[in-house]
């Protein structure tokens, strides 16, 4: 390869394999918080709790897919994205997101409280998944 030709790499399809531990670990502590919910408060909450976990979990991975899709391995590519476009994909997956939470509440499939508990899987999940993520990847500092 010369200095003059830049090398054409492939663009990104997978996610970091940290964040992956990070949405596993979202989904693991959904499921603690749904058991946790399902032995002291029954399974009208536990169901509440599971729902607001996994719409957490959807979050984070659909929020992860739209990064790689955001930042390609390729630099031109890349300056040819629309941030528009991108602004545009933010606010669709928001509105659906509220969307989705509202229809949920409305015909009584959840209940509130119980769902902003299994949401609460997010901060957990992503804090122990920091924490337990391989971090050999990173360079040696001299």
């Amino acid at each position: 390869m010369t200095l003059g030709m830049t090398r054409q790499m492939s663009p990104r399809t997978e996610t970091d394999p940290r964040l992956r531990t990070a949405i596993a670990t979202v989904a693991v502590a959904g499921a603690a918080l749904s058991a946790a919910a399902l032995v002291f408060f029954g399974p009208a909450p536990a169901l509440s709790v599971a729902v607001g976990a996994g719409i957490a979990a959807g979050n984070l991975w659909a929020l992860a897919r739209i990064v790689v899709a955001l930042l390609p391995a390729e630099v031109r590519a890349a300056q040819k994205q629309s941030r528009a476009g991108w602004a545009l994909v933010a606010m669709l997956k928001m509105l659906g997101l509220v969307a989705a939470v509202w229809l949920l509440m409305r015909h009584g499939v959840v209940s509130p409280l119980p769902m902003l508990v299994g949401f609460g899987a997010l901060p957990i999940g992503i804090a122990i998944g920091s924490l337990v993520s391989d971090r050999g990847a990173r360079p040696q500092e001299p």
